[in-house]
């Protein structure tokens, strides 16, 4: 694969993988609670949430190299729970809070990863790297030029909105006195957006 295709590709599957995730998180909301929650990570808008966007490429970039499912199980369950807990430790540190909390899971870590998601972390590895990895791969050889563009696009679009959605989060944490920034992140639009989202006290 050429390395302009390999970037193309890493750019697709991070979007692929970052929507999947989210309307999995979503749908599983419905189907275990009967809510209606857009769970986009630090997203304010329903595109790609980021942290299965950047789970999908760590597991691409493992995959690409190393065809053994058992070193793909692994791979995926390590580096994507590492990937979720410092990426909550992140958002802690810059807002005082936390988009997810398992406290109540068993065999947890300071309630930012837990054992079962870990363990579903190497599960969607392997489907993920038997099913949709390989068509993508091959598709991206074929068609480069089309997914230059889609890449691109998709890049213009989600780097401002998720600049925005950082700006609601400093907005909804802190305050503002901007009376236009209050309304567009009001609480009723934020508890949707970031419905398990919990101020961290210090």
């Amino acid at each position: 694969m050429f390395k302009e295709n390999k970037e193309d590709l890493i750019l697709t599957v991070f979007f692929i993988g970052g929507t999947i995730g989210g309307l999995w998180e979503t749908l599983w909301a419905l189907l275990t609670r009967g809510v209606v929650e857009w769970k986009s990570g630090i997203m304010y808008f329903p595109l790609c949430n980021p942290i299965y966007g950047l789970g999908a490429v760590l597991i691409t970039l493992y995959a690409l190299r190393y065809k053994n499912k058992l070193g793909i199980y692994i791979f995926s369950v390590v580096s994507c729970t590492l990937a979720e807990y410092f990426f909550s430790i992140l958002e802690e540190l810059l807002l005082s809070s936390m988009s997810w909390d398992y406290s109540s899971y068993l065999l947890n870590l300071d309630g930012r990863v837990n054992l079962l998601y870990s363990l579903f972390w190497g599960f969607l590895g392997i489907v993920f790297s038997t099913t949709i990895l390989p068509y993508l791969e091959n598709d991206v050889v074929r068609n480069g030029e089309k997914y230059q563009v889609i890449t691109f696009t998709l890049s213009i679009i989600y780097i401002p909105l998720m600049l925005f959605s950082i700006i609601g989060l400093f907005v909804y944490q802190y305050g503002s006195n901007n009376l236009i920034l209050n309304a567009i992140f009001s609480d009723e639009v934020m508890s949707f957006f970031y419905p398990t989202r919990v101020l961290v006290m210090k």
